[in-house]
């Protein structure tokens, strides 16, 4: 009884279980083999092909065009194309016959881009799927020898036809037939190492393991090319099991189907990189579907995998939606499931040349029908690798030279330009710091880039640097690490900046790779003046014409926002020279003043520099003279690079006096027995008339005894001996000076006569007074106090008498009593 019902139980299932056809050979034909190039082949259907068999056909060509087809007859679906690179060129199809076939004259013809020898075979079969006729193929190439070798595939499958297709670059040849195979077709054209030959092989394979490689050896040694198809049996050809009930897509790197949502995610993706992802055909479980069993079968290429862009989120809210399936692929691919899959499809292959901030997968299924959709759960990021960065200020890359162009003020605005790749559309930033000075003292970069133009991957912005000299961006100082927003919360990058896989994942940021060039060259905006002190060239005032009076003052080169630029220091960098008067662009506010003979003096430390100038006073009138005024001077430096103040500035907090003057030689009359003292008296226009200077602290120190000129000695008439005198030595002139006057001292001559006096204030060996004598003397260079003793101007030497035992002497004999 129970035997009995085990055996009904055993027929119920047999009678219910779908039969798995045989796979079988029906025949095969070939090509003309002919020696000649011909640009195509044609082959016609084997005989006793029946509608729903299965055809294969190989063509190949001896040629360097490659790949070498160029064109299949409509109906035939390629199965792959191999070939070496260099000399030969293979391609693989199949077609399941329709009755246009069945009577055994239908041809169909291939082209090739070159005329070579060429050669072309049909193998055809019965008992295929024909939904899903070819579950996995494989091909190679191999360098010349004497044996041909086919790949190893996987089937997956029980119950498959192996079948193995050689082409070889050799004439005259029938290929040996791999262990266990029977042989289809072997046949070759002439024309020797130039012809073609070519060779089918099947055999039926039980098992769905590997199949190891497929040699035909003891042939020609040529080059050659293999490869290697299964056939599945049509029992579930048209998919095998149940149908899908939906499908996701997970990274590649994911080896086996994670069970939750939350871990079935898509890590960041570079740009221009291949990456692989997994596809999984779903059943109906609720809340998260898992994989159907048993393992989905699909129809050959019946599944298309898409990339696409969900930047609106269109895909996510619906994947069957119209706006999700009206899409464009980003990139597309088609797959096959085969039991061996487990329905969970591993290593599909993508590369994506562009960013994209939101790519999602989309999988679409037409094996049965209706059609079934499915999206993956998890949106990703494709990111650039890195940004390359260049900028407006582009003077010298190295940042060493300090007269490249062009310049750019330091807190005026200037472009800096990232660049990434079409795609991207994110905003840049720059890492605080983050540069490197030359000068070494760093200043602030300030400004941001506004986003990317999404065509070309390139954003721009406006920035100021705060210092003088150049900078350079370190490594990663431009940066995104916000393009793959989508990725970062999900666990999908790593919070760095790697391009290198770390189980499965890449950084999430990326910036330039490498240091940028120097930006630059910057130089200060403006210079300022700190107005300080003045030391008049004569006590309390100054002589016009005198050199001169001395201002002290700061200089600061500073930048847009009037902050020091430090940089402007040494000799390369600090473009003002400080020894030059005519460099500061010095002007008077009553008067001009000129360069003095003693050249300025200043140095530049940190951005500053304290001047001390010395001044000519303005020039003195000849003709007329002037009242007293007071004069401030101002200064505008300009450097080479034409950085100046924004307008002239006073260099000195207060104003200096500066007076027309004269220097007065009074005459005088004596005892003959007693020396004689002459008046020198310094004297200034006070606007009406002469008066005595007697703030004059300078004039006496320059009028040596050398410069005094004694000639034109007269004897009284009626005397004896001779009438002589002479300067005294001590005191000297200028020994006696005190509040603008001194004394010129003549020793008594003991007999009475007269003598003339003159002072030199020039710079030559005699003086210019009234007297127009060539008595030598030493000039004192005080020409700014000629008078108008003769003449019509300014410019006259101070002269007098000295006259000794005159009539007019009020003494007869001056006694001292102590």
């Amino acid at each position: 009884m129970r035997i009995a019902a085990v055996c009904l139980l055993l027929s119920l299932l047999a009678a219910v279980a779908p039969a798995q056809a045989s796979v079988a050979y029906v025949g095969s034909s070939a090509s003309s083999l002919g020696s000649s190039g011909t640009s195509s082949v044609t082959m016609t259907v084997p005989s006793g092909v029946v509608t729903g068999n299965v055809m294969v056909a190989l063509v190949a060509q001896n040629t360097s065009g490659l790949p070498a087809v160029t064109g299949a007859p409509s109906g035939w679906t390629q199965v792959l194309e191999q070939d070496d690179g260099n000399s030969i060129g293979a391609a693989v199809y199949y077609r399941v016959a329709t009755s246009s076939d069945v009577a055994g004259t239908t041809t169909y013809t291939w082209t090739f881009q070159q005329s070579a020898r060429s050669g072309g075979l049909i193998a055809a079969f019965s008992g295929v799927s024909t939904t899903s006729p070819v579950v996995v193929s494989a091909s190679q190439a191999n360098s010349a020898s004497g044996s041909y070798t086919a790949p190893s595939v996987t089937p997956g499958v029980a119950n498959t036809m192996l079948l193995a297709l050689f082409a070889a670059d050799s004439s005259g040849v029938t290929m040996v037939n791999p262990a266990g195979t029977t042989s289809a077709f072997a046949g070759s054209t002439g024309a020797g190492p130039n012809g073609i030959a070519i060779g089918a092989f099947y055999k039926s394979l039980s098992a769905s393991t590997a199949t190891g490689q497929v040699q035909s050896s003891g042939n020609t040694s040529a080059t050659n090319i293999g490869a290697t198809l299964a056939l599945q049996p049509a029992a579930g050809g048209g998919g095998g099991g149940s149908a899908a009930s939906g499908f996701n897509a997970v990274d590649g790197y994911l080896s086996s189907y994670p069970a939750t949502s939350a871990a079935q995610v898509i890590y960041t993706k570079l740009a221009g990189t291949s990456f692989t992802l997994n596809v999984a055909a779903l059943n109906s479980a609720t809340p998260t579907p898992g994989l159907l069993s048993p393992a989905y079968v699909s129809g050959t290429n019946k599944v298309t995998v898409d990339l696409v862009d969900d930047s609106d989120g269109s895909c996510a809210a619906s994947c069957t939606g119209a706006t999700c399936q009206a899409k464009a692929a980003l990139a597309t691919l088609t797959t096959s499931f085969v039991s061996g899959d487990s329905s969970y499809k591993k290593g599909l292959s993508f590369t994506l040349a562009n960013a994209y901030p939101n790519a999602r997968a989309r999988v679409k299924d037409t094996t049965n029908s209706p059609t079934v959709y499915g999206c993956s759960v998890n949106n990703f990021s494709v990111r650039p690798t890195s940004l390359s960065v260049t900028s407006s200020a582009n003077a010298d890359s190295s940042g060493n030279s300090a007269t490249a162009t062009p310049t750019v003020k330091a807190g005026s605005s200037f472009t800096l330009t990232a660049t990434a790749i079409a795609g991207y559309n994110g905003t840049p930033a720059v890492s605080a710091g983050a540069i490197t000075a030359n000068p070494s003292s760093a200043g602030t970069l300030s400004g941001s880039f506004g986003a990317a133009n999404a065509s070309s991957g390139v954003a721009s912005g406006s920035f100021s640097y705060s210092e003088v000299g150049y900078f350079s961006l370190n490594v990663d100082a431009v940066n995104d690490q916000n393009f793959t927003a989508v990725d970062q919360g999900a666990g999908g990058c790593t919070a760095d900046y790697s391009n290198s896989l770390v189980n499965g994942q890449y950084g999430c940021y990326f910036g330039n790779s490498s240091t940028s060039a120097y930006v630059g060259r910057f130089v200060p905006d403006h210079f300022a003046i700190t107005a300080g002190s003045v030391t008049p060239a004569c006590g309390s005032f100054s002589y016009f014409d005198q050199d001169g009076f001395v201002t002290t003052f700061t200089l600061t080169a500073q930048n847009a926002s009037n902050t020091t630029t430090n940089n402007y220091t040494g000799a390369s960098f600090a473009k003002l020279g400080l020894t030059s008067w005519a460099g500061y662009g010095f002007s008077g506010d009553t008067a001009t003043p000129a360069a003095s003979a003693t050249a300025p003096t200043g140095s530049w430390s940190n951005g500053v520099a304290g001047i001390s100038a010395k001044h000519q006073v303005p020039a003195r009138p000849t003709s007329t003279p002037v009242a007293p005024a007071s004069l401030i001077v101002s200064a505008r430096p300009t450097d080479s690079d034409g950085v100046t103040t924004p307008a002239a500035t006073a260099v000195m907090s207060a104003a200096t006096p500066v007076r027309f003057g004269v220097l007065a030689l009074g005459s005088a009359y004596g005892s003959d027995l007693l020396t004689l003292r002459l008046p020198v008296t310094a004297m200034y226009w006070n606007g009406t008339a002469l008066v005595a200077n007697t703030s004059d602290g300078c004039t006496g120190a320059s009028l040596n005894n050398a410069s005094i000129a004694l000639g034109n000695l007269v004897q009284k008439p009626g005397t004896s001996g001779t009438f002589s005198t002479s300067v005294v030595s001590s005191p000297t002139l200028a020994s006696s000076w005190s509040q603008g006057s001194g004394t010129i001292l003549l020793a008594a001559p003991r007999m009475a006569g007269t003598a003339q006096v003159a002072l030199n204030l020039g710079s030559g060996s005699t003086d210019t007074s009234c007297l127009g004598w060539a008595m030598a003397s030493t000039g004192s260079q005080l020409a700014w106090l000629r008078g108008k003793w003769c003449g019509s101007g300014y410019a006259i030497d101070p002269s007098s008498l000295a006259s000794f035992g005159t009539a007019a002497t009020p003494y007869v004999y001056l006694r001292e009593n102590h």
